[in-house]
């Protein structure tokens, strides 16, 4: 059931206490920027979500690849820590039947049972099980964490949903992306966030720009 994060060489984490700091340094819940990142980092940067050109969906995992590729040599080897949202549709529970559970649902029309089960088989692969662990409470919303190295904060990247927050075992930097806003929040010192606006890559993809802890976020329409 969690072949996906095994692959990436990650796993749940059983308990919540990896990201237990986070919510005291949170802003209150909404559209600031102090929401989605911890108070306490020297500087501040907000990276937009851009739509692709050619295909009507939101350029999320082309974007986080790219900050994190300019994240990877300030973090080496360490351990990064990913969480994510637990109320997505494609996540179930254990005890049910993926082809089946709620949240997701697959159709053949015309009405086919052959290719009904068929659409049904597919979904059940790419859905993910819920782990049996404590999730990380948060104001509002609620987060499994899984942890790993770096490359497998897209461990679940055939999904299409990113991680909401995503940070390394020494803090140094930090990522926050709520679900429902069209911009990924960084906050980390001011040679990682010079990098973060310097990098070609999130330039071709979209706007880079500095952020005030209470700078309010954009909401997708």
């Amino acid at each position: 059931m969690d072949e996906y994060l095994t692959a990436a060489g990650a796993s749940w984490d059983p308990e919540p206490t990896g990201g237990e700091w986070i919510g005291p340094l949170l802003d209150f819940f909404g559209r600031t920027l102090g929401h989605a990142v911890p108070a306490g980092y020297e500087a501040y940067a907000v990276v937009r979500i851009p739509w692709g050109a050619e295909m009507p969906e939101r350029q999320d995992y082309p974007v986080l690849e790219a900050l994190i590729q300019q994240l990877a040599p300030f973090t080496g080897a360490q351990i990064v820590h990913s969480a994510l949202w637990e109320g997505w549709g494609w996540l179930y529970d254990r005890d049910q039947d993926p082809r089946t559970a709620p949240g997701s649902a697959a159709f053949a029309f015309p009405h086919d049972e052959a290719v009904l089960r068929q659409a049904q088989e597919s979904m059940a692969r790419r859905r993910v099980a819920r782990p049996y662990a404590a999730p990380l409470m948060l104001p509002e919303r609620n987060y499994f964490l899984w942890s790993g190295p770096l490359s497998s904060v897209a461990a679940l990247r055939h999904n299409g949903d990113i991680p909401s927050l995503i940070w390394p075992e020494d803090r140094s930097w930090f990522i926050g992306a709520p679900i429902y806003t069209s911009e990924i929040a960084v906050g980390a010192d001011e040679r990682i966030i010079r990098a973060v606006l310097d990098a070609p890559g999130l330039r071709a993809l979209g706007e880079a720009r500095r952020g005030a802890s209470r700078r309010r976020l954009t909401v997708v329409p």
